[in-house]
């Protein structure tokens, strides 16, 4: 089997050892064109002939995995080809080969040190061929390192987190490199607001800082009281049912979660700050209520919770699949909402709801059960009092259905 190394550049020269290795014309080089260009002008008497365009990847992949014995491969790639490069995918694609990496100063190194930020405490996002919505699960990072594509600009980026964070885009610093190691390489800095109104050429990166955020999570991140959420005429579900509740969820680390007839945003709140890479959805017809999961979500700071308006199930087509759905209030169209959801939605799915009322405890049970779904009840029944004047406040019961399909 023929060698292959992995080496990467950061600016328009190419390294000695590069350069060593090139001029061995048993030496194939894969690479983009650009940087065929750059080996080129450094090495006139480099023949083309020897390269292998790195696009279309599975072609070039092809290729290579015929490259005959005697010769050897060079992938000439920017950066480090191990951080978010092609390094991952070149091991899993040849895992009979010795693979040598010889790594250059990467992009996001270069991001960080032209801003002056140090990133051992920063989180990573790569966006290239990815829907934007997947940064909401980082938005509670102090620094968020985005690799961005051509569709995934900064420009792009700056205004949905403007509408993303509303009044708390000022909490933001953006620095964007672009173009690095070329002599078209730029590095700006300014809030989303100012990057919202720029242009950039590729590739570029961005670095988004919250610079009021604290370095970590004060308090406990699961346990809220009562009176620690902000709603109206006790309407809430109490703390011992959202502790079961986001039992029965059984909640991933990353994923998407869907509060329907979200009301104050309870469940939601205590979801987005125990799983702080989770995405949540809070769906909530009343104005009134929206009002409070906003002063909620500002007061905690959950920048991975959004507030839908809407109805369910009406609203369901504008949100991204669901890991966990969570059902507080329906509206009166429970059937619809179950509905929906067994129908358009395949695989895997969990479903949680509550119930205070009997016809609802009745109902719901009997719908998940009608769509294939394996089903669960249990039923809280709370009394509290305080020691030592022992006098009890008695709670409704309350049902919880949990409705699983696997």
């Amino acid at each position: 089997m023929c060698p292959m190394i992995v080496a990467g550049i950061n600016d328009h020269r190419i390294p000695q050892p590069v350069r060593r290795l090139l001029e061995d014309r048993r030496c194939l080089l894969v690479s983009s064109r650009s940087h065929l260009q750059r080996v080129v002008d450094q090495l006139p008497g480099f023949d083309d002939q020897r390269w292998i365009s790195i696009v279309p990847l599975e072609d070039c992949l092809q290729a290579v995995g015929c490259v005959e014995h005697g010769r050897s491969v060079l992938f000439l790639l920017s950066g480090d080809p191990l951080f978010f490069g092609l390094g991952k995918r070149l091991k899993e694609q040849f895992p009979d080969r010795k693979i040598r990496f010889m790594p250059a100063v990467s992009y996001m190194q270069s991001c960080f040190a032209h801003a002056g930020l140090n990133w051992e405490d920063a989180e990573f996002c790569s966006l290239h061929g990815r829907p934007l919505h997947i940064i909401d699960r980082k938005l509670n990072s102090r620094k968020l390192f985005l690799f961005t594509d051509s569709s995934n600009t900064p420009d792009v980026i700056a205004r949905y987190l403007i509408d993303r964070t509303g009044e708390h885009s000022h909490r933001y610093v953006v620095y964007v490199g672009e173009c690095l190691g070329s002599e078209q390489q730029r590095f700006v800095s300014g809030s989303l607001e100012d990057v919202a109104e720029m242009s950039f050429a590729q590739p570029n990166s961005m670095i988004l800082v919250d610079i009021h955020r604290a370095e970590s999570f004060s308090g406990a991140r699961f346990g809220l009281d009562d009176s620690d959420i902000e709603h109206s005429r006790g309407l809430i579900t109490k703390r011992e049912v959202r502790a079961a509740v986001l039992h029965r969820l059984q909640l991933p680390d990353c994923g998407v979660l869907w509060d329907i007839g979200a009301g104050s945003g309870s469940i939601g709140i205590e979801a987005a700050r125990l799983f702080p890479s989770l995405s949540v959805y809070a769906v909530e017809r009343q104005e009134e209520q929206r009002a409070h999961i906003r002063a909620n979500k500002t007061h905690y700071r959950c920048m991975n919770l959004r507030i839908i308006s809407g109805q369910a199930p009406d609203c369901f087509d504008m949100l991204p699949d669901p890991d966990r759905v969570f059902i507080g209030g329906s509206g009166g169209r429970l059937e619809d909402i179950i509905s929906s959801l067994a129908q358009s939605l395949k695989g895997d799915l969990r479903v949680v709801a509550t119930a205070v009322l009997e016809a609802t405890a009745e109902k719901a049970p009997e719908l998940l059960h009608s769509f294939g779904f394996e089903v669960d009840v249990s039923i809280i029944k709370t009394k509290r009092y305080r020691y030592p004047e022992k006098d009890p406040v008695s709670f409704n019961p309350i049902h919880i259905i949990c409705g699983i399909r696997s």
